[in-house]
């Protein structure tokens, strides 16, 4: 005996006679219809249905019903294009760079990416940054235009890039992330996280600012456990127990080294 579908109370809810009705009145806009609600409405006073707007477009979707009334084209007789449409090569300004349209319906791209790669046939900047050498963002000479990858722009800030160095600097600087990249590529994983937290130290300590925080904070540090005797106790404590296991460490590494030299020797 063979089967036939088995019927789900969604398909006894959407029966092909309501497919068939929704159909008829697609696109909408041309059959006088400016909402969707108005047809849903309709719908359910028809069918004596009670669907909500969610499971109306949801089944629509599933179904390939293109209902015509797209929120962008709204208002727009069809073949026409928005008051707004720029054609292909068009350049608009956005959070303070210049972008260029490069393919149509909307795909834009950074101008200065643009020229970098018109300037350079065959290759990509596809997942990587385009500076400005001198800092000059409105300078789109080919010459003044680098490809740098996302890690070279970690390694530049963590050494102390800044807007308002010069083009001699930021090359220079660029020059120092890529040799701090290569060597820690070189060196493994662990050995180029060492470098990285070592080269984010050096900028701290030679930071004025950070430095002068550091001496105030030392310095009310040592106002406060000078104020408490308990903690000034307990501080001369740890300093004495420090030195202790100090002394101690020092005299086993020259017992060692004196031990190794007397066994060394005819």
């Amino acid at each position: 005996m063979t089967k036939g579908k088995h019927w789900t109370r969604k398909d006894r809810l959407w029966a092909d006679e309501v497919d068939a009705w929704i159909r008829e009145r697609c696109p909408l806009r041309e059959h006088g219809y400016g909402k969707r609600q108005e047809l849903l409405d309709k719908l359910n006073a028809v069918f004596g249905r009670s669907f909500s707007m969610s499971s109306f477009c949801t089944h629509c979707y599933d179904s390939g019903i293109q209902l015509g009334l797209g929120h962008s084209n709204s208002g727009v007789p069809r073949g026409e294009k928005l008051w707004r449409h720029r054609p292909v090569g068009s350049l608009q300004q956005k959070k303070g760079y210049l972008r260029i349209k490069v393919a149509e319906p909307n795909r834009w791209m950074q101008y200065q990416r643009y020229v970098w790669e018109q300037a350079h046939p065959g290759e990509s900047a596809a997942g990587m940054t385009v500076i400005f050498l001198d800092g000059n963002n409105r300078n789109f000479d080919p010459s003044n235009l680098e490809r740098v990858t996302r890690a070279e722009l970690a390694v530049m800030a963590i050494l102390g890039h800044t807007a308002g160095m010069t083009r001699e600097e930021r090359e220079l600087l660029l020059l120092r992330a890529r040799i701090a990249i290569a060597r820690g590529k070189l060196a493994g994983r662990k050995r180029a996280g060492a470098v990285k937290r070592r080269a984010y130290y050096e900028k701290r300590r030679l930071d004025p600012a950070y430095k002068a925080w550091r001496a105030e904070y030392a310095k009310r540090h040592q106002a406060e456990i000078m104020a408490d005797p308990v903690r000034h106790a307990e501080a001369l404590e740890k300093q004495r127990a420090y030195r202790a296991a100090n002394r101690e460490r020092c005299n086993a590494w020259a017992r060692e080294y004196w031990r190794k030299r007397r066994g060394s020797q005819p």
